[in-house]
C-alpha cells in the first residue's frame, strides 16, 4: 500500500461526516443560510493568512531549492486565488469582520503554525496536506451533488477546479516521495498529524454551521 492510500484511508471516516455534515449539504443545495456563510468566510479570511504562513515557513526548510520555489509559490498563489475569492463574497454576501476569532479557526492555525516551526519538514507537510486534498475532495463531491443556479457556486468551482486539483496533486507528490525516504516511526508521526488535520477541518465547518466562537456560544 502506498503512502497516499494510507492517509487517505485513515480519514475516510472524516471524509464521510464531512460530506453528510449540514453545512456541506445544505451549501450543496444552495440553501445554507447566509449568516453561516458569512462566519465561515469571516473566520476563513483569518485562517489563510495563518495558513499562508504556514506554508512560507514550510519554504524555509524544503530540501531543494526547486520545493521552496514552489511552496513560495503556493503560499502567494493561496492569498492571491483567497483574496480575490474573499472580496467578491465580501460583496456579494456583505461580510464584515469576525467579532472574534473562533477558537476552532484559532486552534488550527496555531496546530499548523507549531506544526511547521518545529516538527519535521515531512510531519510539517503532512500537518498542510489536508487543507488542499481533503478540502479538495469535499469540493469535488459537492460539485457533483450541487444543485443548478446555486448562490454558493463560486466557492464550489474554486475549490473543485483544474487548478487547485493541480497544486494538490504536487503537494502529494511530494508527501508521498518524503514518505518513501524516512522511516517507519516518521510516516506513523506524518499518518498521525495528518488524522489530527483533518479533524481540524471538520471543526472549523462545524463552528461556523453552529455560529460558534467557543463551545458556549
Amino acid at each position: 500500500m502506498n503512502f497516499l492510500k494510507e492517509l487517505d484511508e485513515s480519514v475516510e471516516p472524516i471524509y464521510q461526516e464531512l460530506i453528510q455534515h449540514p453545512f456541506n449539504i445544505e451549501l450543496a443545495r444552495g440553501t445554507l443560510p447566509e449568516e453561516k456563510f458569512r462566519f465561515y468566510i469571516s473566520q476563513d479570511i483569518h485562517y489563510i493568512g495563518e495558513y499562508s504562513r504556514a506554508l512560507a515557513a514550510l519554504a524555509s526548510v524544503a530540501h531543494s531549492h526547486d520545493e521552496l520555489m514552489e511552496f513560495i509559490s503556493f503560499a502567494k498563489e493561496g492569498l492571491e486565488i483567497e483574496r480575490a475569492l474573499h472580496d467578491e463574497f465580501i460583496k456579494q454576501f456583505n461580510i464584515t469582520p469576525p467579532k472574534e476569532i473562533a477558537l476552532a479557526t484559532e486552534a488550527y492555525s496555531n496546530f499548523l503554525l507549531n506544526a511547521a516551526a518545529y516538527k519535521s519538514y515531512p510531519e510539517a507537510l503532512a500537518s498542510l496536506l489536508p487543507c488542499f486534498w481533503l478540502y479538495n475532495k469535499v469540493a469535488v463531491h459537492i460539485y457533483y451533488n450541487a444543485n443548478k443556479e446555486n448562490k454558493y457556486q463560486q466557492w464550489i468551482n474554486t475549490y473543485s477546479s483544474a487548478e487547485f486539483d493541480e497544486t494538490t496533486q504536487r503537494l502529494k507528490e511530494i508527501t508521498e516521495r518524503l514518505a518513501g525516504e524516512n522511516n517507519q516511526k516518521t510516516r506513523d508521526n506524518m499518518k498521525s498529524l495528518y488524522i489530527r488535520s483533518s479533524r481540524y477541518e471538520w471543526l472549523f465547518w462545524d463552528s461556523a454551521y453552529h455560529l460558534r466562537y467557543w463551545i458556549g456560544k
